[in-house]
């Protein structure tokens, strides 16, 4: 479970679990990430969200995704490619990767 404001990597990949199949069914990266932020931010851990959800109002879904520790810098920059290709499969595909990746160095 997250602490303060830290992400831990079974959180981060429950997020991007989460994120990933809300993708697969069309809901659009910025609602995907403002239901998952609101679900994951119940039972008190709306200190290690808030950075994300701030960002996803300023400045979007990868902004949120950097905020919250999900992506570094390089990886974003990659991911920003898949957003702008506007193909809900590619997207939800490399945020499962992503956790599947996550999960093996567990």
């Amino acid at each position: 479970m997250a602490k303060g404001t830290d992400l831990d990597e079974d959180d981060k990949i429950r997020v991007l679990k989460a994120l990933a199949f809300r993708i697969h069914r069309k809901l659009p990266a910025d609602e995907a990430m403002a239901e998952v932020l609101d679900q994951e931010s119940k039972g008190g851990r709306n200190r290690a969200f808030r950075p994300a959800k701030e960002a996803l109002d300023a400045d979007g879904f990868l902004a949120a995704m950097l905020a919250v520790g999900l992506l570094g810098e390089e990886a974003a920059s990659v991911m920003a490619v898949v957003v702008d290709a506007h193909d809900h499969r590619l997207l939800s595909s490399a945020l499962t990767k992503l956790a599947e990746h996550l999960e093996s160095l567990l």
